[in-house]
């Protein structure tokens, strides 16, 4: 039993070893994914003022499922650049990882003006409106394929 414990002990010391280096890319992550929940939160929180019929203005377990998801999936591309930068390319240093970090918290900052931007009546939040995607239909509980059906079988009588 003690050459097991001092075994799974060993293993685990050497894994944190070996992904030591890419920790401090999975907290920029984790905290820019975290911010963008927040800022969801916020923007659903305003939807429920503006639609209190059509919205809960809730935390949905999907959302937090797909939040989990896409941190794992982020911190496993990080991991393989890091180490595909770390044993295929050791002639240069490409710093894969880091860019990588940089450009999904690029992705999560723009998502981050989306939502604070998204049903707010400040001017600053028109101004973005203009560059970026509106939100707010995605926190309404309206069934979209129901609309769509619908727009597309308008468009149909229009053509006919």
């Amino acid at each position: 039993m003690n050459v097991l414990v001092k075994f799974i002990s060993g293993l685990t010391g050497a894994i944190i070893a070996c992904f030591a280096q890419t920790m401090p890319f999975a907290m920029i992550c984790l905290f820019a994914v975290i911010v963008d929940c927040i800022s969801a939160f916020r923007l659903s929180l305003r939807v429920k003022v503006k639609f209190p019929e059509q919205c809960s203005g809730k935390l949905k377990s999907d959302s937090a499922r797909r939040m989990f998801g896409t941190l794992l999936m982020i911190y496993a591309v990080i991991l393989l650049l890091h180490t595909v930068d770390k044993y295929c390319f050791t002639f240069m240093n490409m710093y894969l990882a880091n860019i990588a970090a940089g450009v999904f918290c690029m992705v999560q900052i723009i998502s981050i003006l989306e939502n604070e931007s998204s049903c707010n009546r400040a001017k600053w939040a028109k101004v973005l409106q203009k560059m970026l995607v509106d939100k707010t239909k995605r926190h309404l509980d309206v069934d979209l394929s129901s609309l769509i059906t619908e727009k597309k079988e308008k468009e149909n009588e229009n053509t006919d």
